[in-house]
């Protein structure tokens, strides 16, 4: 089936690699891209290889190192909840990359909504080749896209070793911490600042001192963007209802500071992500991160605490 394999790839094929975790998906895209060149995309974000974490990656391999030539934010280590920006990522890395061009895959691939998910993916990429590796006939499914004129081939796995979720989380934390090494908080101001996938930054910059004594909390950072206004709080109002009122809009998104701090960011210089971040210190005009990033001009809001010693753990707003 291998022999097969090497058979279709030429110097302008698109090559799509979908199975379970350790199904060995990466070491053939790394045997792969050493016998044919090209590029390679690394759109697996819990695992990533080529590019950190949380992130969607394209470059290539020299002795087992990459070189990343595009990169995206998806901000969080899981596709589940992020097929939008996991598809952006992917669309992104698919601007002008170099033949032949293979695509890794995340592990989710079970049930209805990772079908849905993987099915857009395929019509986005539209591969010349889908390379199925499975063990008990699990993709069987996405055989339908040899009738769509993609060459679609079957790898059957054989081995069962795999790495536990405590391994996992160790390559993270290394690939973390590696990074935020040497690392310094940067003081941004937000108004010269663009704060993309969240609220907080947007609008009339309120006064927080007010605030805290209108409601009898700490205030951290507050604006106002009618008809909605964002508070970041020390701990809950007694009364949201006397908060909005308070402000003087239709709706309000209070946020607490403790599931704020250490957010991971994305750091971008126009459209280029140059680095990640993690929040450290907020008010209604500045952001403090923790990044080896001098100057951003955008950053994108994660859905993911990293620490500098790589610990991490997915955020679980309670907004309100």
């Amino acid at each position: 089936m291998l022999e097969k394999l090497l058979g279709t790839i030429t110097p302008t094929s698109v090559v799509l690699f979908l199975g379970a975790t350790d199904t060995g998906k990466t070491t053939l895209i790394r045997q792969f891209h050493r016998q044919f060149g090209g590029e390679v995309i690394d759109a697996d974000v819990g695992q990533s290889w080529l590019g950190l974490p949380t992130c969607i990656s394209r470059g290539l391999l020299s002795h087992d190192r990459g070189e990343i030539r595009a990169s995206y934010f998806v901000g969080d280590i899981s596709p589940r909840g992020n097929f939008l920006q996991v598809l952006a990522g992917i669309a992104h890395c698919l601007r002008d990359a170099a033949r032949p061009l293979l695509i890794d895959t995340d592990g989710y691939i079970s049930g209805e909504a990772a079908r849905a998910y993987k099915s857009e993916l395929i019509r986005l990429v539209r591969p010349d080749v889908l390379v199925l590796l499975q063990r008990a006939g699990e993709l069987s499914y996405y055989k339908l896209y040899a009738h769509q004129g993609i060459t679609v081939i079957e790898v059957p796995v054989t081995h069962t070793g795999s790495k536990s979720r405590e391994e996992r989380i160790r390559v993270r934390e290394d690939a973390f911490r590696e990074y935020f090494q040497g690392a310094r908080v940067q003081n941004w101001r937000l108004a010269e600042l663009g704060v993309e996938r969240t609220l907080i930054g947007h609008g009339e910059p309120l006064d927080t001192e007010l605030l805290s004594n209108l409601l009898a909390c700490s205030v951290v950072a507050a604006w106002r963007l009618p008809p909605i206004a964002t508070l970041v709080v020390e701990r809950w109002p007694f009364s949201l209802a006397e908060a909005q009122r308070a402000v003087g809009v239709e709706s309000l998104s209070v946020l607490l500071w403790s599931e704020i701090k250490d957010t991971l960011v994305g750091c971008c210089l126009g459209e280029r992500l140059v680095g990640l971040g993690a929040v450290q210190r907020l008010s209604s005009e500045t952001i403090s991160v923790l990044t080896p990033v001098e100057r951003a001009t955008t950053i994108q809001w994660g859905s993911l605490k990293v620490f500098a010693d790589g610990r991490h753990e997915r955020i679980r707003f309670t907004s309100s």
